[in-house]
């Protein structure tokens, strides 16, 4: 057992949210704060783009679309509905520049130019989409188009939501900046972030917007405050106003109800956990990104830290597989906080000779067990 002594306080119940659904978590831990109706099916309205903008991302990242490639505005992007950049078809734009006027102004025509760019059609870019859905766990997605527009058969959850939305702030950290620009300009016209909290208070950095007859004003916002990040995502509210008023509720209920401790930084090693059947006798486990968690406050105590691992661990192993959980115990040994704990490197499974010996040492321990 460890001891980690951290500062929490008893968090107050979260407040009354006029919407159909919402979530709040600390993207520091990955925890969920609060939530009503987190896997409830709902409209996702323009917060399909942020799968678009996942996709957009990896794209970037692995080479498929670069940042000052000249994109030209597809037929179907000329002739879609709702927000637009007003692309030219005879006028090519930076793929940087659109994908900065989707995120500000959730363009319609933006999103198609960069999912065609990128996969060849719509279409199949929606099927990458769902793949990418697929992978995550998402079982409450799935979508139709990549821009949002209302379509039979394309629903979401603000829990499935959030995971993306989690995914994006932690593996494209360069591009956060991009989700809190306040307008575009294009074609000589100037259009506004819907996004009234980028207008509000400086600490709020996107993320996204979203509105359809049926499912109401949705809402995407993080905020980083006092070493603090937070996501909060809505469906359903009454108004652009109404979701930018419960979304800083939200947000500010999480900032001050609860408290982040950081445990461990990126790739420490815990420990070691003996290896059956493996190319090396055992494998270091710890985290492969900074281990926080999020606490109640409270008053200075101690937290008593419990590892509980899987046994036996068998080869082969992929780094960042989970291997146990880590625990922590207020002095009731109640579980205030737990997370994953992962191998932090591969094992390949042995061959030959060494593969025998493990195999019979793994017989001799389901023997004694």
């Amino acid at each position: 057992m460890l001891l980690v002594s951290v500062q929490y306080t008893m968090a107050e119940p979260p407040p009354v949210i006029n919407a159909a659904a919402y979530v709040v978590a600390d993207q520091q831990s990955e925890t969920i704060l609060a939530g009503q109706d987190v896997d409830a099916r709902i409209e996702p309205a323009a917060l399909t783009k942020l799968m678009t903008t996942y996709l957009v991302f990896q794209a970037l990242q692995d080479g498929k679309l670069q940042a000052d490639a000249m994109l030209t505005l597809p037929t179907s992007g000329w002739q879609t509905d709702g927000s637009r950049l007003f692309m030219q078809p005879d006028v090519p734009m930076k793929a940087e520049d659109v994908i900065q006027g989707m995120l500000a102004i959730s363009a319609n025509d933006a999103a198609i130019t960069l999912a065609i760019a990128i996969s060849g059609s719509e279409k199949a870019f929606v099927r990458q989409m769902n793949e990418q859905a697929e992978r995550l766990g998402l079982k409450n997605t799935h979508f139709i188009n990549c821009t949002g527009l209302a379509a039979e058969g394309q629903y979401s959850s603000v829990g499935d939501l959030m995971q993306i939305a989690q995914l994006l702030q932690r593996d494209f950290p360069q591009y956060q900046s991009w989700f809190a620009r306040k307008s575009f300009v294009n074609n000589g016209m100037t259009q506004l972030n819907r996004n009234l909290l980028l207008f509000r208070d400086d600490q709020v950095d996107g993320m996204a917007v979203g509105y359809t007859i049926d499912g109401g004003y949705n809402l995407a916002i993080s905020t980083k405050r006092n070493g603090r990040s937070i996501i909060a995502i809505l469906v359903g509210a009454d108004s652009n106003e109404a979701r930018a008023a419960e979304g800083s509720k939200l947000l500010s209920w999480a900032l001050t109800s609860s408290n982040v401790a950081k445990l461990y930084d990126a790739n420490h090693k815990i420990t070691e956990l003996s290896v059956y059947k493996g190319s090396s006798t055992s494998v270091p486990i710890g985290f492969i990104h900074a281990a926080y968690v999020t606490l109640p406050a409270e008053g200075e105590k101690s937290l008593k830290s419990v590892l509980e691992t899987v046994q036996p661990v068998v080869a082969p192993i992929r780094k960042g597989q989970s291997l146990g959980r880590l625990k922590l115990l207020n002095d009731k040994n109640q579980v205030v906080a737990e997370k994953n704990v992962v191998a932090l490197e591969d094992v390949q499974e042995a061959r030959g000779l060494n593969n025998w010996f493990s195999r019979f040492g793994l017989w001799l321990r389901s023997i004694f067990n």
